[in-house]
């Protein structure tokens, strides 16, 4: 039977247990107590139970005579999901026994998953690859959704040995823009990540813009540095438009618009500034209104436009920074913790601006008293150093204690909404007493410091002070237990025994601890430390300390050599523990400026686990709490002990009162607190953010020739078998440029991940070519080449264009030349005028040279570099066709019957047709079949255009691939071929798909009945070849009637030679009005029964002069 906390105080003078143990524990873990027993008088067996529906097992039984602190070690029990039990710890004497029980958790998590892409950002058309890691051998359903939600692409049932599964996905070159999802399905859960698609170029360069997290109104300047730096970490030299604006919270007041105040300047950001950076100072004033200052955000927008030198090319970064009204402090200095009757209490008050300079001469006040109504005790001026002293009396029976507040205000009143203040500073002093357990405990437990984060595989020691206020006039020893708790789990257990001597004043001390750090215990560990008191009350204390983010699979990848020039040959040097298999990444860093994303990191990693610190826990684990029963002079405790056991995550099931009970017994009525009881809400484990875990030697060439220029280099597996290490070849890409690496690896023993590795490509004389995403045949536009030399040394640069049919080039002016000097650190932009001739893409080459020059530059002969002294760039340019392509076909049935036959045409083109752009082919075939049957798979054809044109073109392939597997004539070679056509046809296809399942030519308007069935018929064929989402089948339910109409309208295509028989169609049951034209008929049918098209056939019969025809309709 449970003891209430006033006969638990009664057996104090028998003996004293506490058991510690997680309040959530894992599934099926070796899970650990720690148990203390204190002060026995006599043997006693100590035994620890789990209970769970009228069942118990022991977990922990031994007989003790003397004091003692140890853990033990038990295996949780095996459960799916979540199961709440108790634990329950019975101390049996021959004089008494002692029972009490807590909750405890026990908890599942599923396995750690997580998806990783090798890159943020997709250009349509290119392949998106990504890694899944998920430690589980198959993966139910993996899926890849556009912006619209529509599902296109799937793999089902994949699996993989080593645990990481890479796949990849070619994106349609006309893919819409927006975010994509990537989603795993894997048992009762679903993991996601996303991408983005767009149209981009990559920049060549980043900036960075340093603000203050935090401006005060009462400071005159705001410093803005601007700095430019290349991916191969070279400064910019260029020009940047500094913007600083303080918005409104609205933008009309009284019915006049509000305009919001900024400030702009142009900086310049040169080369030869330390770093390629620039500073510039703005003053605040402008920024405070007195008369709107309530209408402005408390915050300031810096804006930042950085335009390189000689290309022009801009570069936008946004900051923010905000704003505080506290222009300063009062705070208190060398207070004593306690004070005794008839003493003085003594203290100092310091006054800072808001930046910590001190404020001489300024007047302070001293009160004492709650912040709602104190009294003012003295009037006090600071001197130089910002300082002002103070004495006091202490305050006289029966008070014990005295609260002290400082501020600069004299009435200490309120300054107002958006009014620059002042920050006061108050204090809790406490007179010194005997204690006892009905009295406030004022000993306290502090944990130090430590510098952070603490490096694994080190030691360090934990040090933490004690300050004991009035316990005992007589000699005595207490022990200070320590715990240490990383993830959840209880991993380090001690304790210190304090010698105190006679007094009844403050006794402090100062004891640690070592404590080895192991990569389990990252990336946080929390230390406890507790004690009981000769008074019978309980201190603790906690504390948290961040741990380096290592790994048990110590994973390392370094470049050798570490610095490359373009093309050269280069290793990976790649280390981890024997059997690793591990997945390697190299991008382009440019990729990174455009789009950060979310890289795999220690960091994506642990926020994975299920637990990485714990702050309480769920209400599901509160234990229900007894009334005290109290004497009329008892002091209420505050929670001090209790909170910091409990800011740990863990239990104490204990004889001693070390929580402040939530109502009281006295003369037989009880008086409950006015706080949260169990049923409050609950508190949860402090988990990751994110997707939890349900968890030396040198080219000498004379040339070199660059156009590999990959955004993703390396993503590849790479095993490092029983050695541990291995060694990759790889080629370096022609980029100059910085690439990012990034690695990580599975063993047994768990996941690495290797420390970022870069590897800078670079050379000292080179060119750059600024192109756009892509051009309009015939359009003109600037072509720009921009040549660096980061030798010592001055060169003479020539630069050429390679000819090309494909394009013709001229000077974008008559003054241009295409010689330049060019010092060190220099560089010269050169411009021709390009016009492209030719649609698709297109390759634009420059060479760069450095010549023999008798020509001074700057004073200098000009050198010439022993290597690399040409530098020539390939670049390939999208051309894009400057109107929409139209084309229409004719054709003829001849019978010659032994004899010639001609026939005439008359190419009739539209007013508008783009010149050149015309051009007409004739195919005459003896057999209609012939040809298409012996090189069928030349048939095939990306589809492209609208969403009729496009429609049109995929659904041929589809009858391609059944003709050819009839005859078996289907090769691997030509699946592929078709297939791809078909999935990139299929996500173009969605491009023109409306919110209701219906399908229009472009996308927008009504939906187009004939379309939408047509569509639905072929994606229905095409699902025996490809992934085709049904949710995109069974969405469309798209009968034709409309709120507004009841009719179904077919536009039936004629083909050449046939004449429609208005007659006999009107005649049809299902027919209400017929409409002819020149090459095609609409028909306007009755309304037919809901849901007809899905799935069912309808038979639409129609005759005309010639022929009989039979239309199916999905």
């Amino acid at each position: 039977m449970l003891l209430n906390n006033h006969l638990k105080l009664l057996l104090l003078v028998f003996s004293v247990f506490m058991v510690t143990f997680p309040a959530v524990i894992l599934s099926g873990s070796e899970a650990k107590l720690c148990v203390s027993l204190l002060k026995p008088n006599e043997t006693l067996q100590l035994t620890v139970y789990l209970l769970h529906t009228n069942q118990n097992r022991t977990l922990l039984q031994e007989r003790v005579k003397e004091e003692f602190h140890r853990c033990s070690q038990f295996k949780a029990p095996e459960i799916e999901g979540q199961s709440i039990q108790e634990i329950r710890v019975e101390v049996k004497g021959e004089s008494f026994v002692m029972t009490e029980k807590r909750k405890v958790m026990f908890k599942s998590y599923n396995p750690l998953t997580f998806i990783q892409t090798d890159k943020p950002i997709y250009n349509p058309g290119q392949t998106g690859t990504f890694s899944l890691l998920h430690f589980a051998s198959v993966y139910n359903i993996l899926t890849l959704a556009d912006n619209k939600g529509n599902r296109i692409g799937q793999w089902t049932n994949v699996s993989s040995t080593g645990l990481i599964l890479q796949l990849s996905h070619q994106l349609n070159s006309e893919a819409s823009e927006g975010q994509y999802k990537l989603e795993a399905i894997t048992e009762d859960r679903s993991i996601t990540h996303f991408f983005t698609v767009k149209k981009y170029v990559l920049p060549r360069y980043e900036i960075t813009v340093k603000v203050p997290k935090e401006q005060s109104v009462g400071e005159e300047d705001l410093k803005i540095e601007v700095c430019g730096k290349y991916t191969y970490g070279q400064p910019v030299p260029g020009k940047a438009r500094v913007e600083v604006c303080r918005k409104f919270e609205r933008y009309y007041y009284e019915g006049v618009q509000m305009i919001t105040p900024c400030l702009h300047e142009n900086v310049e950001v040169c080369i030869y500034i330390k770093d390629g950076c620039a500073t510039h100072v703005f003053n605040m004033s402008l920024f405070s209104n007195s008369e709107f200052e309530h209408n402005f955000r408390d915050s300031l927008d810096i804006n930042v436009v950085m335009t390189e030198e000689g290309t022009g090319i801009s570069m936008v970064k946004s900051e923010r920074t905000s704003v505080t009204y506290e222009i300063g402090k009062a705070e208190f200095l060398d207070l004593p913790k306690n004070f005794e009757r008839d003493t003085v209490i003594e203290g100092k008050i310091k006054v800072v601006t808001y930046g910590g300079e001190p404020i001489r001469n300024k007047e302070v006040y001293l009160f004492k008293g709650p912040s709602w109504s104190p009294t003012l005790l003295l009037n006090l001026t600071t001197d130089d150093d910002g300082l002002a002293k103070f004495a006091v009396d202490a305050p006289a029976e029966p008070e014990t204690e005295i609260l002290l507040l400082a501020s600069v205000y004299p009435g200490n009143q309120y300054q107002g909404y958006k009014k620059p203040f002042f920050r006061n500073s108050d204090a809790r002093i406490q007179v010194l007493q005997p204690a006892t357990p009905y009295s406030p405990v004022y000993s306290e437990i502090s944990i130090e410091s430590l510098e952070e984060p603490i490096k694994c595989d080190s030691e360090v020691s934990v040090h933490f002070k004690y300050y004991i206020i009035g316990e005992s006039t007589e000699n005595y020893s207490t022990d200070l237990i320590y715990t240490v708790i990383s993830r959840g789990v209880i991993v380090h257990h001690g304790y210190k025994k304090v010698e105190v001597k006679e007094s009844r004043r403050l006794i402090e001390g100062r004891v640690s601890f070592k404590l080895s750090v192991v990569p389990e215990m990252a990336p946080v560990v929390q230390v406890l430390v507790y004690g009981v008191l000769p008074s019978e009350n309980v201190i603790a204390a906690s504390k948290n300390f961040k741990v380096d983010k290592c790994f048990t699979n110590k994973v390392s990848l370094q470049f050798s050599p570490t610095e490359a020039v373009p093309g050269e040959e280069n290793s990976l040097q790649l280390s981890a523990l024997p059997g690793s298999l591990c997945a390697l990444s190299a991008v382009d860093q440019s990729v990174f400026i455009l789009e950060p994303g979310k890289r795999l990191d220690p960091d994506t990693v642990f926020n994975l686990l299920p637990v990485t610190s714990v702050s309480g826990y769920t209400y599901e684990v509160e234990d229900e709490q007894e009334c005290l029963h109290v004497r009329p002079r008892r002091n209420a405790q505050v929670d001090r002990a209790y909170n910091a056991i409990k800011s740990v995550g863990l239990k104490m099931v204990t004889n001693l009162a070390v929580r402040e009970p939530q109502c009281l017994v006295y003369k037989g009525v009880e008086y409950h607190l006015g706080m949260a009881g169990p049923g409050a809400p609950p508190v949860a484990l402090a988990m990751g953010v994110g997707m939890s875990y349900e968890s030396e030697d040198s080219d000498n060439s004379y040339e070199t020739v660059r156009k590999f220029f990959p955004e993703t280099w390396i993503w590849q597996l790479a095993e490092v078998g029983g050695s541990g290490s291995a060694q990759v070849p790889v080629t370096v890409p022609d980029t100059i440029t910085t690439w990012e690496m990034d690695t990580f690896c599975l063993s047994s023993r768990g996941v690495g991940v290797a420390p970022a590795a870069q590897l800078r490509v670079f050379q000292p004389f080179f060119l750059e070519l600024s192109l756009p995403y892509s051009i309009i045949r015939g359009e003109e536009f600037e072509l720009k080449a921009t040549v660096f030399n980061y030798l010592s040394k001055c060169i003479m640069v020539k630069v050429t264009p390679a000819p090309s049919s494909d394009y013709t080039l001229k000077a974008s002016s008559s003054d241009e030349q295409y010689s330049s000097c060019l010092c060190a650190n220099g560089r010269k932009t050169f411009r021709w005028t390009l016009v492209p001739s030719v649609l698709g893409v297109l390759n634009v080459t420059v060479s760069a040279a450095a010549e023999p020059s008798q020509t001074l530059c700057d004073n200098e002969i000009v050198s010439v570099p022993d290597r690399g002294r040409i530098d020539t760039v390939t670049r390939s340019l999208l051309v894009k066709a400057e109107g929409t392509e139209k084309t229409k076909s004719q054709s003829w049935l001849l019978c010659p019957q032994g004899n010639s036959v001609s026939e005439e045409l008359e190419l009739t083109l539209p007013e508008n047709v783009i010149a050149g752009s015309a051009r007409a082919s004739v195919s005459v075939l003896g057999d209609i079949l012939g040809r298409a049957l012996k090189n069928i798979d030349g048939l095939l054809k990306m589809p492209y255009g609208c969403g009729e044109q496009n429609i049109a073109l995929l659904s041929p392939n589809i009858y391609i691939l059944q003709y050819l597997e009839n005859t078996q004539q289907l090769t691997p070679a030509i699946r592929e071929k078709a297939t791809g056509f078909l999935k990139s046809g299929y996500q173009r296809q969605l491009n023109y798909k409306h919110f209701n399942g219906a399908y229009s030519t472009f996308g927008r308007g009504e939906g187009n009945t004939w379309l939408t069935a047509f569509v639905m018929r072929t994606f229905g064929k095409a699902q025996r070849y490809i992934f085709i989402d049904p949710e995109n089948i069974d969405q469309t339910k798209y009968d034709g009637a409309l709120n507004y109409t009841n009719m179904v309208i077919v536009d039936i295509k004629i083909l050449s030679g046939f004449t429609a028989d208005p007659t006999s169609l009107k005649n049809h049951p299902l027919v209400e009005r017929v409409d002819t034209k020149d090459d095609h008929v609409i028909l306007y049918l009755k309304a037919v029964r809901e849901n007809c098209f899905n799935w069912i056939t309808v038979y639409c019969t129609c005759t005309f002069s010639r022929f009989q025809f039979l239309k199916n309709i999905y």
